[in-house]
């Protein structure tokens, strides 16, 4: 069982003093969850399982473009009600993978099946940048943390050292976003994270990607130390390159 990664629903603060290394980590994977389950408290959860589901079978092609989706279809073979279903479309149609007129069933659009791997794209464009802003911006506290969080790695004599490489992952990479002093920037690399859960639950990483992942993570963190922006966005851009040459020939990245 994949741990999924649980995004924080908090915003950017842009405040020196928050605490940007926020994560947690669930045993549960939403790909597998039985979410007949799940009571009427777990809504907001329901939907964004749904959602996750519908779009990972998007990327896996089973719903290629042109694929109208039903929702009592769906909701059938998820074993859920209708209601989160319609929700988790109406998203997917905010977010441009669905098209969805008014009084019409919800199309997946052409191409949609690459969501991810221009998602990563985007990431390219994005986070070197704002790994440059933030190498001087971090504050110490967080640098601290990080390098707790990195310290706490050990591959070769630690059983759970996959799911630490991931935490770091995971508080890096918003450290960036969060102190990049760029609300819009901050709001656009968050949400372009709160897709990674799907490379989670689908199972793409393996110890090498993770080793690899952590040993770019390093870098990063290094650049921050010496506060040398032109260091930062090249070690960013470097991982960021590197991380999608592992996933050569594969939508999830």
């Amino acid at each position: 069982m994949h741990e999924s990664l649980l995004l924080s629903e908090s915003v950017c603060t842009l405040n020196p003093h928050a605490i940007a290394v926020n994560y947690q980590f669930s045993t549960k994977s939403s790909t597998t969850q039985d979410l007949t389950t799940m009571t009427a408290s777990d809504d907001a959860s329901l939907v964004d399982d749904v959602y996750h589901q519908i779009l990972l079978r998007i990327v896996h092609q089973d719903l290629p473009g042109g694929t109208e989706l039903k929702s009592t279809r769906l909701a059938a073979d998820m074993g859920v009600s209708r209601t989160p279903v319609v929700q988790a479309l109406g998203r997917l149609a905010a977010d441009g993978i669905v098209m969805q007129q008014r009084n019409h069933r919800a199309v997946v659009r052409e191409n949609a099946e690459n969501w991810l791997v221009e998602l990563h794209e985007l990431r390219l464009l994005l986070e070197p940048a704002a790994a440059a802003r933030a190498a001087t911006r971090i504050p110490d506290s967080v640098l601290e943390e990080l390098e707790e969080l990195a310290n706490a790695i050990s591959p070769d004599d630690d059983p759970s050292w996959m799911q630490k490489s991931r935490e770091f992952d995971y508080a890096i990479h918003h450290a960036v976003a969060e102190y990049a002093d760029n609300l819009p920037l901050c709001e656009a690399i968050r949400k372009c994270w709160s897709f990674k859960r799907l490379s989670y639950d689908a199972g793409q990483d393996t110890e090498e990607t993770l080793r690899n992942g952590y040993v770019d993570h390093l870098h990063i963190l290094k650049a921050f130390r010496l506060r040398n922006p032109d260091m930062a966005e090249a070690a960013m851009r470097w991982h960021l390159q590197h991380a999608a040459s592992w996933g050569a020939g594969s939508r999830i990245v």
